[in-house]
């Protein structure tokens, strides 16, 4: 106990470097609002640029937890007087972002129950034992456990002490120690697959419903789950599968057959036994929510209001408690994003975002470009913009409000230009091993490599922007979303 609590010379630097971020992050954000005004941008839109840049600085350095920064943007956008009290709350309850603390408070019960567990391993046993298929295996529980589960994260929680048994057994059936091509493998399908199905259904990564709010903000259009689904799934579900065969592909297992993989799997379900009453419970409330989801435009009951009924019949039959629910991620979520929601949103209303916005359309010398040309700089543009960036949230919040500029820009529906965008960003932060937490979870296993990432990363990026754009210009296009 006294090891935790003495300060130490090690432990005074991180939080001297911490506070240093609050300065800076003020710095920052002063030095763009005392700028000479640049032509065309007004001076809210300077000082609405200034907190962005406050923002980021922040986010960056977090010399205070998420939620924490969050609520400064309160005060300080009332102190620079670019809204009122009321309008900066109103950004704390958008639909979004109950549909993500709902959704993430219905995952606690699909981990304590085990149902999340038990599909998992039903697949497994069913999917067969060779290196090939347990890699396929992973990919197909990762699809279904996208259906169950709205956090990246937390899927890859579930799977990873499965994933790193496997190698295991591999390495006590080969002999081998250290690195393995099954092992590499298995790891970055685990979580590069992960990512890639999120792209196609709504609530199974935060950038979704957040691109969605945006897109609604702009057209006043909600997409519902079911037509984010019938929009993002074909082309989610294409890469997903591409990514399994190309990480095959490149590292490729030693042996076919894993001796002990049958063995393995068939005993995880034999220590699971027979389905308990609340397995039977969350399984019924999570099938009701589904099809709800899926019936949408006919029911024509909202997307949010489905995640809360299931979150309340899940308190109602005790499968969760309060406190089980106060102790997710999702509270935290819900403020941190409400904070990332004022600023964005000051962007839009001030204009500072369609300043930004011409200035890109100018410099990429998009005048007059075809919709087709202007959506595959923006694919291209968004998803190289992945490198420098850890987390998807984040960087969603900052770059959907100015794709939707250049879309008005353009004189294009920001629903064609910000959905597709909004799919790269959270589905496809493949180049590099922190820019996501389920990759750095994997990395730190000590499994794989710095090179494993880009090695594989780069050719697949760059592969679903080529996708999505060909998926606009037929499927998309097929459905009615846009004319060339």
């Amino acid at each position: 106990m006294s090891t935790l609590c003495a300060p130490s010379k090690r432990s005074f630097l991180p939080r001297y470097d911490k506070r240093f971020g609050l300065f800076l992050a003020l710095a920052v954000g002063a030095l763009v609002c005392l700028l000479p005004l640049p032509a065309g941008l007004t001076p809210e839109g300077q000082k609405a640029l200034g907190l962005f840049c406050a923002l980021i600085t922040l986010w960056a350095t977090e010399p205070v937890p998420l939620p924490i920064i969050s609520l400064l943007m309160i005060p300080a956008c009332m102190f620079l007087g670019l809204t009122t009290m009321q309008d900066a709350l109103n950004n704390f309850a958008v639909s979004s972002i109950y549909l993500i603390g709902g959704a993430l408070i219905m995952a606690v019960g699909m981990s304590k129950t085990g149902l999340a567990e038990r599909v998992i391993f039903i697949l497994m046993a069913r999917i067969g034992h060779t290196t090939k298929r347990i890699t396929l295996g992973i990919t197909l529980a990762n699809i279904a456990l996208a259906f169950m589960v709205p956090s990246t994260s937390a899927r890859t929680a579930i799977l990873l002490p499965m994933c790193l048994g496997l190698i295991d057994i591999f390495r006590n059936a080969t002999g081998r120690k250290g690195r393995s091509n099954f092992g590499v493998s298995l790891l970055l399908i685990l979580t590069m697959t992960n990512a890639t199905i999120s792209a196609g259904i709504l609530t199974a990564t935060i950038p979704n419903p957040v691109t969605a709010d945006f897109i609604f903000k702009a057209t006043g259009t909600m997409l519902s789950y079911q037509e984010w689904f019938l929009y993002g799934f074909p082309p989610a579900l294409i890469m997903t599968f591409l990514t399994w065969w190309f990480v095959n592909f490149m590292f490729r297992p030693e042996i076919n057959e894993l001796p002990g993989g049958k063995e393995f799997i068939a005993g995880k379900l034999r220590e699971k036994g027979p389905m308990t009453r609340e397995e039977w419970l969350t399984a019924g409330i999570f099938l009701l929510v589904v099809a709800l989801w899926m019936t949408g435009s006919i029911t024509k009951i909202n997307t949010t209001l489905v995640v809360l009924i299931g979150v309340c019949l899940m308190f109602a039959f005790r499968i969760i408690t309060w406190k089980e629910a106060n102790g997710t991620v999702a509270f935290q979520f819900m403020l941190t994003l409400g904070g990332g929601f004022l600023v964005a949103n000051l962007l839009i209303t001030t204009g500072a975002a369609a300043w930004a916005a011409e200035r890109l359309f100018s410099a990429f010398r998009l005048e007059g470009a075809s919709t087709l040309f202007t959506l595959i700089v923006v694919m291209l543009g968004v998803q190289y913009l992945h490198l420098p960036f850890m987390g998807t949230t984040k960087m969603t919040t900052m770059i959907i409000p100015i794709v939707i500029g250049v879309a008005k820009v353009a004189d294009i529906s920001p629903l064609v230009i910000a959905m597709p965008a909004g799919m790269i960003i959270g589905g496809y932060p493949l180049f590099l091993f922190y820019n996501t937490i389920p990759s750095l979870l994997v990395y730190n296993t000590g499994e794989l490599k710095f090179s494993d990432f880009p090695k594989v990363g780069f050719a697949l990026c760059t592969a679903a922007a080529i996708l999505y754009c060909l998926t606009a210009v037929t499927y998309w296009r097929w459905l009615g979303l846009f004319a060339m």
